[in-house]
């Protein structure tokens, strides 16, 4: 009766998780619609949002960390926004390219206001978290050049190996990160260094999942198939 209790609650949960999910989507669908409507571009969204984002990098290093919490929170807002716009506009590779270089600029911003709030304390694990998030993002990186250089009309997909630990380390857990230090600062540096190793995780399975699909998985395709003897 206690297991099928708990998995109860656990299935209800994740259904409340999943609707809240669909509302937010549907809500951000909505507005990323009528923004198009007003002719709003979605790489306008991206750079105001990204320039907004950057005011949590002075906000951060005065120890404003409500501020920098709202920055954060209308960055990662319009971030969601110029996607939704761009699902009706059309998306484009620059749009493609600056939604994520911006991005990556952002949270390296935001590393090091953290640092800046506290140098003595915090900046031994900024640098940790912002060498395991370069590791990562330089990891993904790369995948995505080779991955387009041999398949250009087609997306870049590593979760096609067994080894991708899908969102491990990415812009969800990332956030939540976020979002915890701005109410908790103090507790910067074991956040950070559990975040910088989630992030070298990270980078080491994209390069054996490289290793599968770039390696492996060609071999497997030119290996000759055993037909079965005829009879």
């Amino acid at each position: 009766e206690i297991g099928s209790g708990l998995v109860g609650s656990e299935m209800c949960i994740r259904d409340r998780c999943t609707k809240a999910y669909q509302s937010v989507y549907q809500w951000f669908d909505v507005a990323g619609k009528k923004l198009y409507e007003l002719g709003i571009s979605a790489n306008a969204v991206t750079i105001i949002g990204f320039l907004i984002g950057l005011l949590a990098i002075n906000f951060l290093s005065m120890g404003m960390f409500g501020y920098a919490l709202f920055c954060i929170i209308i960055n990662r807002t319009f971030d969601a926004l110029d996607g939704a716009i761009a699902k009706y506009a059309g998306k484009t590779d620059f749009g493609v390219f600056l939604d994520a270089a911006l991005d990556y600029m952002f949270y390296a911003g935001v590393i090091f206001g953290f640092a800046l709030a506290n140098p003595p304390q915090n900046a031994v694990a900024a640098t940790f978290l912002m060498f395991g998030f370069t590791s990562a993002a330089a990891t993904l990186l790369s995948y995505a050049v080779i991955a387009y250089k041999n398949n250009a009309p087609q997306r870049p997909e590593v979760s096609q190996s067994p080894f991708y630990l899908g969102g491990v380390a990415q812009g969800s857990e990332t956030l939540v990160a976020l979002i915890i230090l701005c109410i908790v600062p103090w507790l910067f540096m074991p956040i950070a260094i559990i975040l910088g190793c989630l992030s070298f995780v990270k980078a080491l399975s994209v390069m054996v999942t490289a290793y599968y699909n770039f390696v492996i998985a060609p071999r497997k395709k030119a290996e000759p198939k055993n037909e079965a003897p005829k009879e």
